[in-house]
């Protein structure tokens, strides 16, 4: 069964197991990195949200041996979990000082995510964009659900993008707290034991992992206040800030780092080989001058 297959034949499927009063309807949404995910939005009497259910992952356990209806089965029980728990519904959600203190700030690719750019209130940073989400819930098992904040949304709440760009870079570092550890210990935790770029023989790389407590949409934590100076302080020396993913970045003091240009060739590689489509970054090093403060983007970048 393809894809498209397997899409229209679940609507279909889920729409029967429905109890009268409430509706399901396939969606195609915009996400990250201009990708298209197609999911079920779910619609009932009397309620406000519309909880979305992607299939994707449920193809892919479909394709790894699950049957038709066992996946099904998973579709219609997660939506029942959901549906159970109105915590934030849409009259929640209408208002600005409900959302105000859950918005938090997400860094993505600005070429890649041009269309949803136009989309969505944003401030350029270096070939980023920064984006902006409601933190609906996060669990204890570090699950985050969060809504993208767009333009309608700043009609509905009164508020100005400067207002919203302000409580988000307030609450992210407070609610998504910076964790910062050396690569060998991260990929300890995670099973791991090489990294995904080799030392030289003399062991010259000394690498660590920038990301947030969740690890989820950790990238964003180089835009924490004095985050970057602390590291600087640490290190004792100016550093590259390698975008290895939207989760997090990678920190390679300069002492220990090839050429800017080689060190870009690393970060693509690693970007087209190891990465998820939908979660890359950017494919360029910055660089982080103690003595300025700021991070930099390669002198060919600038000039382009």
């Amino acid at each position: 069964m393809t894809y498209e297959q397997f899409v229209e034949r679940m609507e279909e499927r889920v729409r029967a197991a429905l109890a009268p009063g409430r509706s399901v309807r396939l969606r195609s949404a915009l996400k990250n990195n201009g990708r298209h995910r197609k999911g079920l939005v779910f619609t009932e009497a009397g309620v406000n949200t519309s909880p979305t259910i992607y299939l994707e992952e449920y193809y892919e356990r479909y394709q790894a041996g699950s049957s038709f209806e066992e996946v099904a089965g998973q579709i219609l029980a997660l939506y029942g979990s959901v549906r159970m728990d109105r915590s934030w519904d849409g009259e929640r959600l209408s208002r600005y000082e409900n959302v105000k203190p859950r918005l938090i700030c997400r860094l993505i690719n600005r070429e890649r995510n041009r269309d949803l750019l136009e989309e969505v209130p944003h401030v350029p940073y270096l070939d980023l964009a920064v984006v902006f989400h409601v933190l609906v819930d996060l669990e204890a098992d570090d699950r985050i659900a969060t809504m993208l904040v767009r333009r309608e949304h700043l009609k509905w709440w009164h508020v100005t993008e400067e207002e919203v760009r302000r409580a988000a870079g307030e609450n992210t570092e407070k609610l998504l707290p910076a964790e910062f550890k050396t690569l060998c210990a991260v990929l300890a935790q995670a099973g791991m034991e090489e990294p995904p770029v080799q030392a030289d023989p003399a062991g010259a790389y000394r690498m660590y992992v920038l990301t947030n407590s969740i690890q989820n949409f950790g990238a964003s934590a180089i835009l924490y206040k004095d985050v970057l100076k602390k590291i600087g302080a640490f290190l004792k020396e100016d550093f590259y800030v390698l975008p290895s993913s939207i989760h997090e970045v990678i920190i390679l003091p300069e002492s220990s780092a090839p050429s800017w240009r080689e060190t870009a060739m690393i970060v693509k590689e690693i970007n087209e080989t190891q990465v998820m489509e939908e979660e890359v970054l950017s494919d360029t090093p910055y660089f982080y001058r103690r003595s300025e403060g700021a991070l930099a983007l390669p002198g060919w970048e600038k000039e382009a």
